[in-house]
Parts: structure tokens; sequence; C-alpha cells
């Protein structure tokens, strides 16, 4: 799906300390130059694309509909990531092959690399630490601060949902 141009794709690396990002679609032949560590690929809204992702995402009908957004998938490498990072948003992690490491804080300060191409936490100080196995899964509310870090080729399903809107007025009795 990241080769395709009707699917959102990112590939971000991590090359001598400096974040790097890209937009697909990804030639088959970028990945083949990419290093053995230090990347992932994100796909968006898998969900739209296969059948099966789809029935996943909506296994979540606990959360109303309104909220759903999409099922994003990230394939990662050895000591891939985006970064310590913070979402508007709930999120379930759904680790599938592989193992991951996340990291998770409930800090404040969210001041950001200067000059990153994506927002990364500046003076990220992880609280907790978790391993994802395959079938392990990580639910994240809003604004955790969060890191997650492959120790080996993975994959992690992220299952998103929009933040409720904040009530406008208030019900009088």
């Amino acid at each position: 799906l990241a080769r395709t141009s009707d699917v959102e794709s990112r590939l971000v690396s991590r090359q001598r300390g400096k974040w790097q990002l890209e937009h697909g679609p990804h030639a088959r032949s970028r990945f083949a130059q990419l290093p053995p560590t230090n990347w992932t690929v994100l796909v968006q809204g898998v969900n739209l694309h296969d059948a099966a992702c789809d029935a996943l995402l909506r296994r979540f009908d606990f959360i109303p509909a309104a909220r759903l957004d999409d099922l994003m998938v990230s394939l990662a490498v050895r000591e891939g990531g985006v970064g310590p990072h913070v979402d508007s948003y709930d999120v379930f992690l759904l680790q599938g092959e592989g193992r991951r490491r996340w990291r998770i804080s409930s800090q404040t300060d969210r001041r950001m690399v200067a000059g990153a191409p994506l927002a990364v936490l500046a003076d990220f100080r992880p609280e907790q630490e978790w391993i994802l196995e395959c079938g392990d899964m990580l639910y994240l509310p809003p604004h955790i601060a969060h890191e997650g870090t492959a120790l080996e080729e993975c994959t992690t399903w992220s299952i998103g949902f929009r933040a409720p809107a904040a009530q406008i007025g208030r019900a009088h009795v």
C-alpha cells in the first residue's frame, strides 16, 4: 500500500541523530536502499483498502462511531520509530509481528525538536515502559507523551479515535 498513489504513507528515518520524513508513494527500489535499522513506514487508512482491516477497526465499536478515525499500520525495522510525541486523540496500539518498546509520560513540557520535519518532543522524560509482543495492546489517552521503538522488525496497528468536541454550552435544569 505504501507504493500506491491513492494511499497516504510516510517513511520516517533517523540518521546521525537527525529525523527525516518522506511522503509516499514510495518506490520498491526506495525500500531496497534503506539501512537495516532506524526507519519505519506508516500507512494511513488501511481499513479503506482491506476488508479484514476494516473488520478489525469495527471491533472497536464500543467507542461512538462519530469518533472513529482510521487504522494505521506501521512497519519498522530494529530501532525504527517516529520519536517521542503527543497525540490529541485516543489510540489503541495493537502489536502485530515482532516486539516494540513503548515508553510513556504525563509530562507537560511540549517543546519540539527545532527544525525536525515531524513533531518530536525535545525533552522526553519517560515514566513507564512496556514491551509489546504479538497480540498485546496498549491504550493511550489523548495528550500522553509516548515513544515506540522497534526491538526487531515489527508491525504495529494503531486504531485511532478523534477527540470529542468541547462542550459548547451548559444544559439548564
